[in-house]
């Protein structure tokens, strides 16, 4: 007798996919069209091709332009996009439920959901997702064509009521487009606070042996991808410092750490999060361990110009040191010789730093 395969195993049809991407996957199509035909599907609803994303209404809000140019293009063909969007299952719908409608309705889709079993379940994985992937659809029966996202989505709302304390990656991408709406709003304060919150729950759920950005996003692949996420984390918690300085310490404290715990990040990363360190300090008014920080920078990349930029503007601006247009002169002059790349954002700072020397000794 031949061993039903796993479905996470190549599929014994030979196509070299995952069983779950494909024979499998046709089967449940198979057994969903025979219930459609003794049961009512929704109907007049298009194939839009479109894949989801899990924070649909936070996508939205990013995807703003794109999103209306879609609609558009449904309303030209006869179609309401809007009425469309009010029959697909959210996470603001599940949300408004109780966790036994959730395991309620999860029964009449055939899925027996068990709370201990779902408990020991959650210990193995780091995605809600792939767990309602792995465990929750083999034998879905769908009434409704638009119930099948309802599944996983119902997966990762009861991981976050059943198992708050077990991270999953839903729970760091809901903090950081919660952080991101914050900004939007301009409640600085909150939206730092789940950015922080953020990070130490990537800390905790990707293991020690990821040392790079780069790889700690393939572990836990989200919507906002870490790579991106962590540098604008690094730029608004210097924006948030021009009005409490209390913010550059958190941007020396999460610059350092990140470097700590992905050493192995792309340059671009690691140059970016050293320069914010050393610019906080100099913003702090320590003079010398800015110095110390600028000068270790361009010692370890020499050819990157933006390490001689922020040294120098520390002086030209009086980014929390005195004014020092020698100093600041001597930095950019440096960096002509060291850098091929950019130079003109350093000819355009030394011809500026000229113009206010002359504009100064004009009016004295």
């Amino acid at each position: 007798m031949t061993s039903k395969p796993g479905r996470n195993d190549s599929c014994p049809c030979g196509s070299g996919l995952k069983y779950k991407h494909c024979c499998l996957k046709k089967k449940r199509a198979e057994n969903n069209s025979a219930t459609a035909n003794t049961q009512n599907p929704v109907s007049g609803l298009p194939n839009t091709g479109m894949s989801y994303p899990e924070n649909f209404n936070e996508y939205i809000i990013q995807h703003a332009a794109e999103f209306e140019a879609f609609k558009k293009s449904f309303l030209e063909k006869g179609l309401d996009i809007d009425a469309l969007m009010d029959k697909l299952w959210s996470r603001d719908k599940l949300k408004k439920m109780s966790t036994n409608d959730i395991i309620v309705k999860l029964g009449s889709m055939n899925i027996n959901f068990d709370i201990d079993q779902f408990k020991k379940q959650v210990e193995g994985y780091v995605c809600a997702c792939d767990l309602a992937e792995d465990h929750y659809y083999d034998d879905i029966v769908l009434v409704n064509n638009l119930d099948e996202d309802f599944v996983w989505l119902a997966i990762v709302e009861l991981w976050s009521r059943i198992m708050p304390d077990c991270l999953n990656k839903e729970m760091i991408d809901d903090m950081m487009q919660e952080g991101y709406v914050c900004l939007e709003k301009r409640i600085v304060d909150e939206a730092m606070e789940k950015w922080d919150n953020a990070w130490n729950m990537i800390k905790d759920i990707v293991p020690s042996d990821i040392t790079s950005v780069e790889v700690a996003d393939e572990f836990i692949p989200m919507m906002q991808c870490i790579f991106n996420w962590c540098q604008d984390f690094e730029m608004e918690l210097y924006n948030a410092g021009l009005g409490n300085s209390a913010y550059f310490t958190k941007r020396i404290q999460f610059s350092h750490d990140l470097c700590q715990t992905f050493p192995d990040s792309d340059n671009s990363i690691i140059h970016n999060m050293l320069r914010a360190e050393a610019e906080s300090y100099a913003s702090l008014g320590d003079i010398t361990t800015a110095d110390r920080l600028f000068k270790e920078l361009i010692e370890r990349f020499p050819y990157n110009v933006w390490g001689y930029i922020g040294w120098g503007d520390m002086y030209a601006f009086k980014l929390g040191v005195p004014e020092d247009s020698d100093k600041a002169r001597e930095i950019y002059n440096r960096a002509l010789l060291e850098c091929d790349c950019e130079i003109d954002v350093v000819e355009e700072r030394l011809a500026s730093l000229e113009k206010d020397i002359r504009n100064c000794n004009e009016i004295t």
